[in-house]
């Protein structure tokens, strides 16, 4: 991973955004996101054919379902943080209940709203593309202040 890491931060655009240092723990994050978006994803999918609650409540819980799992990779393998775990813990708890209710709910019902307007309700994208999308958001933004506040 070393070697890649040097690689890509001769190129122009990393080089100016990223340390290797950086750049490793961005890559190793990325790889965490998608293991649990991938977790998170298939429990969303199975959980909304299965049970008969709102979609809102059923990416809640398994968003929360998800909170642990995410906090400890992150912590041990991403950033590798020794830090004070209990001053993490309600950082990210914080940052949790952030994206729940900013990413989703407001994002969830305002990308869906615009979906059902412009592709009908019941379709494919209406069904499985909001989570996605509040997805990428999440990552994104979280990468930042995990560096920078939660795993320093």
């Amino acid at each position: 991973m070393k070697k890649l890491t040097e690689w890509l931060c001769t190129l122009p655009i990393l080089r100016k955004l990223f340390t290797p240092e950086t750049l490793a723990q961005f890559i190793r994050y990325v790889f965490v996101g998608v293991f649990c978006f991938s977790i998170e994803y298939i429990m969303f999918i199975v959980l909304r054919n299965s049970l008969a609650i709102n979609e809102i409540l059923v990416n809640v819980i398994v968003y929360t379902v998800i909170f642990w799992l995410n906090f400890l990779l992150n912590r041990f393998f991403s950033f590798r943080s020794k830090s004070d775990i209990k001053r993490q813990v309600f950082l990210y708890g914080l940052l949790f209940f952030f994206n729940l209710f900013v990413g989703n709910v407001l994002l969830f019902s305002g990308i869906r709203s615009l979906l059902v307007y412009f592709c009908g309700e019941g379709s494919w994208p209406v069904l499985y593309l909001p989570k996605v999308l509040i997805m990428f958001f999440i990552i994104s933004w979280n990468f930042i202040l995990y560096k920078k506040f939660i795993y320093k």
